[in-house]
């Protein structure tokens, strides 16, 4: 490990608004921490990041919706101790992060009910011919189902052409309701919200490059 993630990797520890997660049985699924643990300023409705990376995204959401509370989920605890960082510095207290594998968040997620999921430019695994390692695969999709409430919204956007088609037949073999797609989100005429007026620094270089940026938004109740 470099010495710069490995600094990293030890203060993230010590974030106030980071819950770092270590595995104890791999069969259940089941880590060390609950969400429980963690108490937002504000009991208000919680919107969930998957992959968030750097945070980009629930950190833009977050400074847009004070009147939510918004939690971004990711592996990299490098790329989480860079988001943790920027909120504290803006002190934002209506975002958190968890480092923790997606599959492991129903066993810790307990009964908490969030009000709405984003899944932001996931890695597309274009290089297997499985499809299984997909943020929107059948596996994936089924934790999400458990994790927010009946009815609430889910978004996906990325540039990968290869990943909306497999989005799209995913979604419609677990039987959910697709509400609204695109394969060129900047071109709809649809009002969108946040879906386009939060850009990452990847996606606004995507769009500076000519890709398309393709959108989805579905339930899963």
């Amino acid at each position: 490990m470099a010495k710069k993630k490995l600094v990293r990797y030890e203060e993230i520890h010590n974030f106030p608004n980071v819950i770092f997660t270590q595995i104890v049985d791999a069969q259940t699924r089941s880590v060390d921490r609950k969400w429980s643990e963690h108490t937002f300023e504000k009991d208000q409705e919680t919107v969930v990041e998957i992959g968030c990376g750097r945070g980009e995204y629930c950190i833009d959401l977050a400074r847009r919706n004070p009147h939510k509370n918004y939690v971004g989920i990711d592996l990299k605890s490098d790329r989480l101790f860079i988001g943790a960082q920027k909120a504290m510095e803006e002190g934002l207290t209506n975002v958190m992060f968890v480092r923790i594998r997606v599959e492991y968040l129903v066993p810790f997620l307990e009964e908490q009910s969030l009000s709405e999921a984003w899944i932001t430019f996931p890695d597309p695994y274009n290089r297997k011919e499985s499809g299984r390692k997909r943020l929107t695969a059948g596996s994936f999709l089924d934790v999400y189902k458990k994790i927010v409430k009946p009815g609430a919204l889910l978004h996906l956007k990325t540039d990968d052409p290869t990943l909306y088609e497999f989005s799209l037949e995913s979604l419609a073999e677990r039987g959910a309701k697709i509400l609204f797609h695109t394969d060129d989100l900047y071109s709809a005429t649809k009002e969108l919200g946040d879906a386009t007026a939060v850009q990452t620094t990847y996606e606004k270089r995507y769009i500076k490059e000519g890709r398309r940026i393709k959108y989805i938004r579905f339930t899963l109740s």
